[in-house]
Order: structure tokens, then C-alpha cells, then sequence
């Protein structure tokens, strides 16, 4: 669970999970200092983290060499549909068929399978 808090400043917020805190707001243009997170860079980064976290799990599962794992993720947001775009490199010693055969396992990270289903939201 994530809560955010904020104060008076203009549109800043804390978020926590209870052991580690970072803040976010939005662009000037919308108020903010634009010094922080925009809440779609979180989404990004949820799905960014992700990404490079299970690719990592994979290639040491699989006592791959590896020097560094980098992910970037943009989001493409649309009226009738949402995207999410991605690149993974993996930088080292990697054999190119290893290379794909990492990238094609960790495609379905467990947060691609969390946005990937239908959603709810519940005010509780």
C-alpha cells in the first residue's frame, strides 16, 4: 500500500509505502514546481522497475554475465487506447541468442500482468 500526503504547497506530494519516501507534483504549467515525479512517470517507473528487475532475476537464475541492465519506458497515452513503450539493453558479455531469449522471458513481468487484466477502482 502507497499513501501520499501533501500540505499547502502547490501540488506537491509525499508518497510512502511504509519504508521509503518520494515526492511528486506536475509541471509548472499545471501549478506545480515540476520538480519531482509527474504521476504517469510513476506509472513508467513501476513498469521500468519491473521490467529491469525481472530481467536481472532472470539472467542470474541463469548464470548469464551481465555488466549493466538499463530499461526505459514511455508512455503514449491516447483517447481510445494506451500504450506502453519499451526498450531493454543489457549490456556485457551476453551471447545475442541469450540477449533474446531474456528479453522474451521477461516481457510478462508481474507488472505487465497486473495492467494487462481488466480494472477496477474502489473507493473504500
Amino acid at each position: 500500500m502507497v499513501t501520499s500526503t501533501s500540505g499547502r504547497e502547490l501540488y506537491l506530494t509525499e508518497l510512502s509505502n511504509g519504508t521509503a519516501a518520494i515526492q511528486a507534483d506536475v509541471t509548472p504549467d499545471k501549478g506545480g514546481s515540476g520538480k519531482h515525479f509527474r504521476p504517469h512517470d510513476l506509472i513508467e517507473a513501476g513498469y521500468a522497475a519491473c521490467l529491469n528487475i525481472t530481467a536481472r532475476m532472470v539472467l542470474d537464475r541463469l548464470n548469464l554475465p551481465y555488466d549493466e541492465v538499463r530499461v526505459t519506458v514511455e508512455l503514449d497515452r491516447k483517447e481510445e487506447a494506451t500504450a506502453f513503450h519499451y526498450r531493454i539493453d543489457i549490456s556485457g558479455e551476453l551471447e545475442e541468442a541469450s540477449k533474446q531469449m531474456v528479453l522474451r522471458l521477461v516481457r510478462e513481468c508481474p507488472v505487465y500482468k497486473t495492467l494487462s487484466k481488466p480494472l477496477e477502482f474502489r473507493m473504500v
